[in-house]
């Protein structure tokens, strides 16, 4: 049951490149939420009316230098809302309501390789899911995809955690291109391991990695981004096409039946 509560900023860490990792405590909202499950947080007295989403990027014990009981969001100031966000100091109250959404589920069998594939902002929800597999799936690969270098939020925490391979468009670290490309290569020469795909990044390179997971029959879960007014299922302002049976298509909410939805079940 999502809880709706006023807190505080404990920490807002500037990771650079316009990346920013905030802190707060809400320890009735940590006992229940699972890894890429997300809230509606607001500034009280701000001049902005809607809350907006962000995906739980640590769960308490996630980052071991942490608080217990805190958890963390990491976001990227692209406009106003996350200007102000980024503004908080240590100490400014925020609402925060959630938890929100049907978040990433392990692999069901045992000896299967987790494989994580992020684009750019989009490797928030998984540190917290790292961690969640670490006892019966330690070492996930990860795929992790940006613009830049700057881009790369987090990336020396998930090299020391995870099998980790980058892209840059611009070629300033790991492979030059798209994180698709490294992807493909090792989906080519996988074909006797069971994996699993997680994704969260941009819409096309989501639709890109659902179209490959479908074609070669691997088990995927995307974490759809869209722009919410309620979160909990009311506005309908963040529905995406989805397939029903006999290939009529309809629409699910990403707050409500997302933000993870099997690859299988979109209709691109």
């Amino acid at each position: 049951m999502p809880c709706d509560i006023t807190t505080a900023v404990l920490a807002n860490t500037d990771l650079g490149g316009g990346n920013w990792l905030v802190e707060f405590g809400a320890p009735e909202i940590a006992e229940s939420m699972q890894p890429a499950q997300f809230f509606m947080i607001g500034i009280p007295g701000a001049a902005t009316v809607l809350r907006r989403p962000y995906s739980v990027c640590g769960l308490p014990g996630t980052f071991a230098d942490r608080p217990a009981g805190a958890l963390q969001v990491l976001y990227k100031v692209i406009g106003h809302g996350t200007g102000l966000l980024a503004a908080l100091a240590p100490g400014a109250p925020i609402t925060v309501l959630g938890p929100l959404g049907k978040g990433f589920t392990p692999p069901d069998e045992p000896g299967t390789l987790p494989v994580f594939v992020a684009g750019g902002v989009g490797s928030a929800p998984f540190p917290a899911f790292t961690a969640a597999l670490e006892k019966d799936f330690p070492r996930p690969k990860m795929f992790y995809g940006a613009r830049g270098v700057g881009d790369l939020a987090l990336a020396d925490w998930f090299a020391q955690r995870t099998e980790l391979e980058m892209a840059t468009e611009d070629g300033s670290a790991g492979v030059h291109g798209r994180v698709t490309a490294p992807l493909i290569r090792m989906l080519d020469g996988a074909s006797n391991e069971k994996l699993k795909l997680y994704a969260c990044g941009p819409g096309p390179m989501l639709e890109a990695v659902g179209k490959l997971a479908v074609e070669r029959g691997v088990p995927c879960e995307l974490s759809l981004e869209a722009h919410m007014a309620c979160g909990f299922g009311v506005c309908l302002g963040c529905v995406v096409p989805v397939r029903r049976a006999g290939d009529e298509v309809g629409y699910d909410r990403v707050c409500l039946e997302g933000p993870v939805m099997d690859a299988t079940c979109l209709a691109w």
